[in-house]
């Protein structure tokens, strides 16, 4: 029996190797294996031509520039935020320090259709401008959390000792890992982006990323294009994969040296004077431009701003919504289906992963963040070539499922894509438990899988929640992956990009209201049952 009791203890471990191996290692080594192995066998022709098109070098150009320019913006928004409203005495930053994370809930889709229901949307500015406020929730939250993590005292006394410069210097030097990983997760998620330059194509954008390039391609692959064609966008991505691997690791290192501190007094709060209600204008452009905007749009949109037959009324809002029910109803439930198994798959991976790297492999940090290092529609693509190939039709005739073709590929794929948020949030919150604890457990005389029910996941379930909350959100609003895998057609934010193409706004603006709805829901039945209050940018 308790030979039976530790190999359950130990399956959650398997499970999140198995899952690594199947949904990692092998997308990412079949995208790769395309650029050696070609119709006549082994081949290292596209590898010759490395960004040797200057198709391949613009892109390239434009997506580490737009990623740049992206990040900039993130850190004027992200870390202005944050700072204003953990450490400082700006009026209302109780209620604005929580704010902060909203824009993460609205798909960077949506705020583009929102600017460009009444600004010009083909600028390069214009897109760095849209994705740098859509991901600036990066900045804010790891800037907030390196800002409540820094020990007052010391601050306090290098005031007094050295003045106020070296503090400032301390403090910032305390907290630069926590921005650098923000800004790094911003630049990754900006320069994978597709749906956003995509949709300002469509307005008129003459410049492309390599995204968009990939993408394209990839859609023409069974029209007569030669393979150097096919795998030149994979290959021309290779060195920004590799920067932005090592910048990863290099940013996970820095990081590392970050103490973890339980004992400590928070920073004094700083006093704006004459500057109080002006700074306000900063988290007020913030929250304009990444929530309220989009949300104004959509509304307009579903009370029949598009239409020219009949002015806006209550009445066709209420056909709208109505109408958003009957003819995406299954979307929606969908949608929100494939974010709860996405966040199942998620936890079952990444806890025992996380215990892993926290206690004896910190190594498994740096190997989580790879599916994040590689831009969405790559890691798709890599899905494709693995669940969509002969060997795995086979199996799927044996088992009598079609994986591919399922909502279970999908999940897989999210889940793989949002791997690190799951590894690093909660390994961190893992080193900050006592091993004396974990020590004690072990002298219990329980089973190895009674520690970890009863003394183990109770200790981590707060951070656990976080991670939940966190992947049910990116799930629902993820579009760059859906957009390569056949079984994310259904998704809501697959949906609505088709506005573009075809018309439906009505509907569509109260199908992004609902959407956005659900997907605060876990956030807020939170709050409204648990009764703790939002703690600011948590």
């Amino acid at each position: 029996m308790d030979r039976f009791r530790d190999v359950l203890a130990r399956l959650p471990l398997a499970l999140a190797v198995g899952f690594g191996v199947l949904c990692v290692v092998l997308p990412l080594g079949a995208m790769l294996s395309e650029t050696v192995y070609g119709p006549d066998g082994f081949t290292l022709e596209p590898w010759a031509t490395i960004l040797a098109t200057d198709v391949d070098r613009q892109q390239i150009l434009a997506s580490v520039g737009l990623g740049v320019v992206a990040v900039a913006v993130a850190i004027v928004f992200g870390f202005g935020h944050a700072w204003l409203t953990t450490a400082t005495d700006l009026p209302g930053a109780r209620v604005l320090g929580p704010l902060g994370i909203a824009p993460l809930v609205i798909p960077p889709i949506l705020v583009a259709m929102g600017f460009a229901d009444f600004a010009p949307a083909s600028g390069f500015w214009f897109c760095a401008l849209l994705l740098g406020t859509s991901y600036a929730p990066f900045v804010a939250v790891m800037t907030a959390r390196g800002l409540r993590a820094v020990d007052g005292r010391g601050y306090e006394a290098a005031m007094l000792s050295r003045g106020r410069g070296p503090a400032e210097r301390l403090l910032l030097r305390s907290i630069l890992p926590e921005i650098v990983a923000g800004c790094l997760f911003a630049f990754l998620f900006v320069i994978s982006e597709h749906g956003v330059p995509e949709f300002l194509t469509v307005k008129g954008k003459a410049w492309h990323t390599y995204a968009e390039g990939v993408f394209g391609r990839w859609t023409r692959r069974a029209t007569g294009v030669a393979h150097e064609d096919i795998v030149s966008p994979i290959v021309a991505a290779v060195p920004l994969i590799v920067i932005t691997a090592l910048a990863l690791f290099v940013a996970l290192r820095f990081r590392a040296h970050s103490a973890l501190r339980s004992d400590f007094r928070p920073l004094p709060v700083r006093a704006l004077g004459v500057w109080r209600f002006p700074a306000l204008v900063l988290p007020a452009t913030y929250l304009t431009c990444g929530v309220g905007v989009p949300i104004f749009v959509m509304l307009r949109w579903a009370m029949g701003s598009t239409q020219t037959r009949e002015p806006m009324s209550v009445d066709i809002l209420r056909r709208s919504f109505r109408g958003a029910i009957e003819q995406s109803g299954d979307d929606l439930s969908y949608t929100l289906l494939l974010a709860l198994l996405t966040t199942a798959i998620l936890l079952a991976v990444s806890i025992p992963a996380a215990r892993v790297a926290a206690r004896r492999f910190p190594a498994i940090d740096h190997l989580a963040v790879l599916p994040v290092a590689v831009p969405a529609v790559l890691l798709a693509i890599g899905f494709v070539k693995v669940f969509n190939s002969p060997a795995a039709g086979a199996v799927y005739d044996a088992v009598g499922y079609d994986l591919y073709d399922s909502m279970g590929v999908v999940g897989c794929a999210y889940a793989a894509r949002f791997l690190p948020f799951g590894v690093l949030t909660l390994s961190q919150a893992v080193r900050r438990l006592p091993r004396s604890a974990e020590d004690a457990a072990l002298l219990s005389g329980r089973s190895s899988l009674a520690c970890g029910l009863r003394i183990h996941l109770p200790a981590l379930a707060p951070a656990i929640w976080s991670v939940a909350c966190l992947a049910f959100v990116l799930a629902a609003r993820e579009l760059d992956v859906a957009v390569v895998l056949p079984a994310g057609n259904d998704t809501v934010v697959r949906r609505l990009s088709n506005i573009v193409h075809f018309g439906g706004e009505d509907a569509g603006g109260a199908l992004a209201l609902i959407l956005l709805v659900a997907v605060t829901s876990l956030p807020i039945l939170t709050v409204l049952l648990t009764g703790r209050k939002l703690r600011p940018l948590s």
